[in-house]
C-alpha cells in the first residue's frame, strides 16, 4: 500500500489527519458501504504513524457513524442507516421506501404451520396453523434482516408469487380485505442463534435487534404476528413522546420522598 505523508508541523493531530484522510476516501466512494477497511497494521505502514494513532482516528469516526468496529472482524465503512419512526402503523418495507431505499426482498416460507405456544397464546390460535411467511431484506446484496411472520389462515389463498412481491400488511388489506387498527411494538436485544444468524451472515453469538409486532383490526381481533431480527447498526428505532416522561415524573417523586 503506497505511504501517505501527513503534516506533522501541522497544529492538527494527527490522529485527526489520518481520520479526515478516511472520511475523504469513504465519500469519494473509494472504500465502499459495509466494505472492510483496511487492517490496523495496514493503516500503521502507511501513514507512518503509532497503532494508537491508527486506532484514535478510527474511534473518531466510530463516533461520526462513519465506520462500525467489530470486534475480532476490523473495521466496516457504515451501511445506510433505516431509521424507522414509530409514530404510525408503518410496516418495515415501508420504512425503507419512505428513505428512498429500495430493498431486495427474498421470499424463504411460504406455508401452512402452527405456532409456537408462546405465539399461539398472542395469536388466540391454539393448535389451528397458520399461515407462515419468512422474507429476507438485503441491501446492496448484503443480508440485513429477517422476518418471520404468522398470518391467518385465509391468508392461504394468497399464492406465492403475490406474497413474493406484497409486504405483510399489504397482504392482509390489499389482497385479504383486512383492515389493521393498531399494532403493539416491542424491541429488544439477543443473540443471532443458529436460526437466524446464517441467515444474515452472522454467527449464533452476534448481537441482533428483535422488533415483535402484533398487529390488530378494530374488534381487538389479532391479524397477525411478526418477529424481525435485524443488523443492529442498520437499523435505527425513532419515538416521538409528549413530556414529562414517565421515568421523570417517578425520580421526581422518589426524591421528594426522601
Amino acid at each position: 500500500m503506497p505511504k501517505t505523508t501527513l503534516k506533522r508541523d501541522s497544529h492538527v493531530a494527527l490522529y485527526m489527519q489520518v481520520a479526515e484522510r478516511l472520511a475523504a476516501e469513504i465519500a469519494a466512494g473509494k472504500h465502499r458501504p459495509q466494505s472492510r477497511l483496511p487492517s490496523e497494521q495496514a493503516l500503521v505502514e502507511r501513514f507512518q504513524v503509532s497503532r494508537v494513532t491508527i486506532r484514535q482516528a478510527l474511534a473518531h469516526l466510530v463516533r461520526r457513524g462513519l465506520v462500525v468496529s467489530k470486534q475480532g472482524k476490523g473495521s466496516f465503512v457504515a451501511g445506510p442507516l433505516i431509521r424507522h419512526e414509530m409514530q404510525g402503523l408503518r410496516g418495515f418495507y415501508d420504512a425503507f421506501v419512505s428513505q428512498g431505499v429500495s430493498p431486495e426482498t427474498r421470499l424463504l416460507a411460504f406455508a401452512p404451520a402452527t405456532p409456537p405456544p408462546r405465539i399461539a397464546e398472542v395469536l388466540g390460535a391454539g393448535q389451528d396453523p397458520r399461515m407462515f411467511l419468512e422474507r429476507l431484506y438485503s441491501l446492496q446484496g448484503r443480508p440485513i434482516a429477517l422476518a418471520r411472520t404468522f398470518l391467518p389462515a385465509d391468508a392461504s389463498r394468497v399464492t406465492w408469487e403475490q406474497a413474493s412481491r406484497f409486504p405483510s400488511y399489504a397482504i392482509l388489506e390489499t389482497l385479504l380485505g383486512m383492515r389493521i387498527d393498531r399494532a403493539d411494538v416491542s424491541i429488544r436485544a439477543q443473540q443471532a442463534g443458529r436460526g437466524v444468524g446464517p441467515a444474515l451472515g452472522l454467527t449464533p453469538r452476534s448481537p441482533v435487534l428483535v422488533m415483535e409486532r402484533v398487529s390488530y383490526d378494530a374488534a381487538g381481533r389479532p391479524l397477525e404476528h411478526t418477529l424481525f431480527y435485524v443488523q443492529p447498526e442498520s437499523y435505527e428505532v425513532a419515538l416521538s413522546v409528549r413530556g414529562p416522561l414517565r421515568i421523570s415524573t417517578a425520580i421526581k417523586e422518589a426524591v421528594a420522598a426522601v
